[in-house]
């Protein structure tokens, strides 16, 4: 519905004309009338104008210097203007102000609802134009992920694409990847369950995988995501530096494998990373990068779970020095020392060192080998709130120099002894109490978002190693004891209460009450109303 401002500073013209309008045949809702320029610029703020009629010769403020002021406030109002036959020529100096026609005084009925007729059909079409803008917006926004995901498809599959339309592509899809840049790629598979969800269900898996990657490489890398044939998760990598600057594969590498923790710590389950250990120039060299990185995950597959791949592409130099596969072989000596695995900790550094002795590999190795065993050591240490140096035995500290093998195996085992000596006497400690302070949390915190994660933040564990701890000190599984505590909180709220079976469900942790009275069914051989009816019945 429009609304419509007549503007002239004698009020007999602005109430013949507002007479003369067909309101609700020309679909007006409102007329506003003004008798000088600063009244219509007042009425103009406080209403939503579709269409104003003035005059041109008004006192202090002409139409002029009103229609001007309107046009800084709102370029789509239609403005009508209203002229003397003497001041004709004076109102075609409107015309820069685009002014949607003239009407000589005295008005003429006729020719007024023709053209308040004229305007609002073109205000009608031109607002189903807009939606329809609106619409095509919210569309284009809407499948953005998909049309990025179809043109990376295309350049990883080498499907020729000219490189003005390329370069057209990117910069309408809004990706920050330029030609001839040096990019980076990794893969990722989802493994377990994750691979068991179809349609709307995997796509949400991988919408937050792809949240996750944004989150862990922002600051560092732009991303370009796809699903491949293979339903892999293929990410290109672009540096997010200054233009031109290259491609930064270590810092790729450590992202990589940050991200991959997170992902697992926050969907329960495991994922495959292969990251290449080459860059690429965009986009020549794509589909090359890919085809070494499928390659080489697929050979290094071996029915193996949770791995994290560097892929070198040896038909690019058959010089190229070869990995440390014992180094980075899932589990990490970080992950195992985390989880307390202390036999396991040891045999990976037994691994290490006969790989180091036996290959010959050069010093440079050796120095690669140190800093992943002291960022491990060192992320012990700063987890019990010391430095490494606390922790006993000489460090090498962080020599530009490569150390001695000899000298850091002896270093590497000497340290290992001091962190698992100090943590089994913290271990010892720290289960005084601690089935009863996790009993205690349960209790507190039933009907939250109670899981082994938050009870082991709580106290402070890694989650695997407290389910073990509990274990060994009940002999039986958390997650058995929080789910018999929850039934027997039920079957007494059951017995001694007027709540309702859903109150229940919610009170002891459980928001779908068909899979509460499921589990009770399974406890009790009742369903929660059989249950209360028996025991109303003694």
């Amino acid at each position: 519905m429009l609304e419509l401002l007549i503007v002239d500073d004698i009020p007999s013209q602005v109430d013949s004309i507002a007479a003369t309008v067909p309101k609700e045949e020309l679909g007006i809702t409102a007329i506003h009338k003004a008798f000088s320029g600063e009244e219509a610029l007042e009425l103009f703020r406080e209403h939503n104008i579709n269409i104003v009629i003035t005059d041109i010769r008004m006192p202090e403020m002409n139409g002029i210097e009103l229609i001007k002021h309107i046009r800084e406030m709102d370029r789509t109002v239609k403005i009508i203007v209203l002229s003397g036959y003497a001041d004709f020529e004076y109102a075609q100096s409107v015309v820069p102000y685009n002014t949607s026609g003239y009407l000589m005084k005295p008005v003429n009925p006729d020719q007024l609802r023709e053209k308040i007729g004229q305007l609002t059909e073109e205000i009608a079409s031109e607002t189903k134009q807009q939606r329809q803008q609106q619409r095509d917006v919210y569309a284009f926004r809407e499948n953005l992920p998909a049309l990025r995901s179809e043109l990376l498809v295309r350049l990883l599959r080498d499907n020729g694409i000219p490189v003005a339309e390329l370069a057209r592509k990117l910069t309408l899809l809004g990706l920050p990847f330029g030609l001839q840049q040096e990019v980076g790629l990794f893969i990722v598979r989802l493994e377990g369950r994750l691979q068991e969800y179809e349609n709307k269900d995997r796509e949400l898996i991988e919408y937050a995988v792809a949240n996750m990657a944004e989150e862990v490489f922002n600051d560092a890398f732009h991303l370009w995501l796809c699903r491949d044939s293979n339903e892999y998760l293929v990410f290109l990598a672009g540096s997010a530096g200054e233009s031109g600057a290259g491609l930064d594969l270590y810092a790729l590498e450590n992202l990589a494998a940050v991200f991959k923790k997170k992902a697992e710590a926050l969907l329960h389950d495991n994922l495959s990373v292969a990251i290449a250990m080459n860059g690429a120039s965009f986009p020549e060299g794509m589909p090359g990068l890919y085809r070494s990185t499928i390659k080489g995950m697929r050979q290094a597959e071996d029915g193996k779970r949770g791995a994290l791949l560097r892929i070198e592409d040896k038909s690019r130099d058959q010089n190229r020095i070869e990995t440390l596969t014992s180094l980075y072989r899932p589990p990490l000596l970080i992950h195992l020392l985390d989880t307390g695995n202390w036999a396991g900790a040891e045999k990976k550094l037994v691994e290490i060192f006969d790989e180091l002795k036996q290959a010959h590999y050069p010093p440079e190795h050796a120095n690669e080998a140190y800093f992943s065993i002291a960022n491990a050591y060192q992320y012990m240490a700063h987890k019990r709130g010391k430095l490494l140096s606390e922790l006993g035995g000489a460090t090498l500290g962080l020599m530009p120099a490569a150390p001695s093998l000899r000298q850091l195996e002896k270093w590497a085992f000497g340290m290992f002894r001091s962190l698992r000596e100090q943590s089994e006497e913290g271990s010892e400690k720290q289960k005084v109490g601690l089935v009863d302070k996790i009993h205690a949390f349960i209790e507190q915190n039933l009907n939250d978002n109670l899981s082994l994660q938050t009870i082991a933040a709580h106290v402070s564990l890694h989650p695997a190693y407290l389910s073990r701890v509990y274990r060994a000190e009940t002999g039986n599984n958390l997650s058995d004891y929080i789910q018999r505590y929850r039934m027997e909180l039920a079957a007494y709220m059951l017995r001694s209460g007027e709540k309702r079976i859903y109150e229940i469900a919610q009170a002891v942790g459980y928001q779908g009450v068909p899979h509460f009275i499921k589990l009770f069914k399974a406890y009790s051989d009742l369903t929660p109303q059989e249950y209360r009816d028996r025991i109303g019945e003694r």
